[in-house]
């Protein structure tokens, strides 16, 4: 029988759950509504014209300055304070298979985003001095699968941040199912309305401000990964006809706040961006504004 060694118990450091008893607390909420669909509203202030600023007052409150670096502060709560206010992030289930095809891991990332469309890049961070599973396969590798979440499979997305084994596989625990890919070996998430096939572009270490080795040499504290999109994969009800756009009624993607916080995109309003400055520039407001300024 294999010895089953799991990996770094990281939730036991960061103690992102805020309650007591979760179990209470949660049944002690509404249902979630798997039925409700995405109403878009109008804008925050549809009346809004240059020059206004804010729509809503209240806005001119005390602020306090936080140093990352001050004495006492740990690298714990600057993190804490990072994920609870760079929010919503986008969730990135990640499918990696070890170069010797005995590691298949997925594992969630919210320090995930869009980097470039030419050539298409993603970004995604891996914290740790040592690389975890999905990086060491990725780094083997140079291949890897991004899929989206959504609602219908938030809770097995969760479950894939588990810290198994490395022969453990999350797919098994999850019960996601592996849709194989194309062009890498790497398999996206089946019950996912988009996922792309990627292959490793470039690595930057990053690097401790605070912890130092014996040396003197500072302790590497993550990965930045940029990966290329090499393959989407979209479900045909998700996409319009010009496979540019994917519907976010369809989609329905889950973003990541802080703690334990995660939300939906069911609610939101479409704002256009402005004209072109050399029209505008001609017209009341900007005109007035320029004008006031001593610009002609």
């Amino acid at each position: 029988m294999l010895a089953l060694i799991e990996a770094y118990d990281k939730e036991a450091l960061v103690q992102r759950n805020p309650h007591e008893d979760f179990a209470a607390v949660e049944a002690s909420r509404p249902d979630y509504n798997p039925e409700a669909v995405w109403i878009p509203s109008k804008t925050p202030n549809s009346l809004w014209k240059p020059g206004d600023g804010a729509s809503r007052e209240g806005w001119d409150k005390k602020s306090i300055a936080i140093d990352p670096h001050s004495p006492g502060r740990t690298v714990n709560q600057n993190y804490k304070l990072m994920i609870s206010s760079t929010v919503p992030r986008p969730i990135a289930l990640v499918s990696t298979v070890s170069a010797d095809g005995t590691c298949k891991n997925l594992a969630p990332f919210s320090y995930f985003n869009n980097v470039s469309n030419d050539p298409p890049l993603y970004s995604l961070s891996f914290h740790g001095e040592e690389a975890n599973d999905s990086l060491r396969n990725l780094l083997e590798t140079g291949e890897l699968s991004i899929s989206i979440v959504s609602d219908w499979f938030l809770e097995a997305t969760n479950f894939t941040s588990v810290n198994t084994p490395p022969q453990i596989s999350e797919w098994m625990v999850s019960g996601l199912h592996p849709a194989k890919s194309s062009k890498v070996v790497p398999p996206h998430v089946a019950e996912s309305a988009f996922s792309m096939e990627c292959r490793l572009h470039s690595t930057i270490p990053i690097y401790s401000k605070s912890v130092y080795r014996e040396n003197g040499s500072p302790v590497r504290t993550a990965t930045l990964v940029l990966v290329e999109a090499i393959m989407f994969h979209v479900w045909e009800d998700a996409i319009d006809e010009k496979r540019e756009t994917v519907d976010i009624k369809v989609l329905r993607p889950v973003w990541r706040g802080g703690g334990i916080t995660y939300g939906n995109c069911l609610n939101g309003w479409e704002t256009p961006r402005p004209d072109a400055f050399r029209i505008l520039r001609h017209g009341s407001p900007v005109k007035h504004i320029l004008q006031y300024h001593g610009i002609d």
